[in-house]
Formats: C-alpha cells, sequence, structure tokens
C-alpha cells in the first residue's frame, strides 16, 4: 500500500466563511482520485484462464491498495452532506469469454479495505476481440460520507474473473478510467 497526497481545492476552505451566511449555501467538489495515482496501477493484464466446466473462477486480484489525504479539517469547516462515488473503466477481452466481477472498496487507513463490505461491486460479461465499458457510481451511503470527512480515506479496487465453460481460454486487460468523489457540503451549525 502507498501513501498519495492530495489536497481537495483550497475554494473550499475559502468558501467556508461564505457557507456560514444565512440560508443553506452548498459547496459541491469534485475530487478526481485516479489524477493522484499511479498510471501503472491503472490497469493490469489478465489470464489466461483456462475452459473449465462451470468456469473456473481466479477469485479477487487487487488492481489498487493506496491511502490518499484528504483536506485537513474539512469535517470541522463544513457539514459533508453526501458523497458519491463514480468509477469508469474498460475489460478489453483478447481470448476467451467469461465474467469479470469489479468491486470497489473504502475504508480508514488503518483498516485493510478488503475486510470491510465492498461499496461498488459490478459484473461484466465478457466476450473475445470485445471491449467492455464498466460504469458504476454509489450515492447516499452514510458510511462513505463518514470516510469522506477523515483527514484520510484507503481506496481498494479489485476484480475477479470466471472463465469459459469451454473453448478458448480468457485473456485481456482491465483498466481503470475513472475514479471520482464527489462531495456536497453545507453551512455546519454550532
Amino acid at each position: 500500500m502507498r501513501m498519495r497526497s492530495f489536497v481537495l481545492p483550497l475554494a473550499l476552505a475559502a468558501l467556508a466563511p461564505l457557507l456560514a451566511g444565512c440560508g443553506g449555501h452548498n459547496v459541491i467538489v469534485r475530487v478526481d482520485i485516479l489524477s493522484f495515482m499511479d498510471p501503472s496501477t491503472r490497469q493490469k493484464s489478465f489470464g489466461p484462464v483456462p475452459a473449465a466446466p462451470g468456469g473456473l473462477a481466479t477469485g479477487e486480484t487487487p488492481l489498487l491498495d493506496e491511502s490518499f489525504n484528504l483536506v485537513q479539517g474539512l469535517s470541522d469547516a463544513v457539514n459533508i452532506q453526501s458523497v458519491s462515488v463514480d468509477v469508469g473503466g474498460t475489460v478489453n477481452t483478447f481470448t476467451g469469454s467469461g465474467e469479470d466481477t469489479v468491486r470497489v472498496y473504502l475504508s480508514d487507513p488503518a483498516i485493510d479495505p478488503l475486510t470491510t463490505p465492498p461499496v461498488i461491486v459490478q459484473t461484466l460479461a465478457l466476450t473475445a476481440g470485445s471491449v467492455t465499458p464498466l460504469t458504476a457510481t454509489l450515492s447516499d451511503d452514510p458510511r462513505v460520507n463518514r470516510l469522506f470527512s477523515q483527514r484520510q480515506i484507503r481506496v481498494g479496487v479489485t476484480f475477479s474473473l470466471r472463465g469459459p465453460s469451454s473453448g478458448a481460454a480468457l485473456t485481456g486487460q482491465f483498466q481503470l478510467t475513472r475514479l471520482v468523489g464527489i462531495i456536497v457540503a453545507g453551512q455546519k451549525t454550532y
């Protein structure tokens, strides 16, 4: 696991006093988590997963396990109202057919994210010679809201394959193309 640092735009800190004004003012911050990742961690080749009756399962293969620093004191300045996480990717299937299940985990930095329930689970059908898109969004999860109000967050992404029942072995490449957190924060009431 590597530690990555990023700071939510300083505009959030500058806007905090405006949130203290009258009314229910909100600020929306889009955090492009993927842009802070080492490009080599965004993709992984897989296979060959040989054909077997019922399809051979590979189990979860880690793609990403990194901690990120969030803005310090964010929860002291504003009230996190909601967080959504948007994930995108592609699976380029070279040979064979099968299934891929992508899981996204979020946790406190001291906790292995794979020991917590995934916040996103997406299953994809794979066929030879095709590129299968992954698009998934999570919103309104109190656990995720709480995690984004802390100083650090740990992100884990895995994929697990099920190969073909017969025919050519499953081979290809998984690539993560989008990992974005969208934070809606409002005035903190005292």
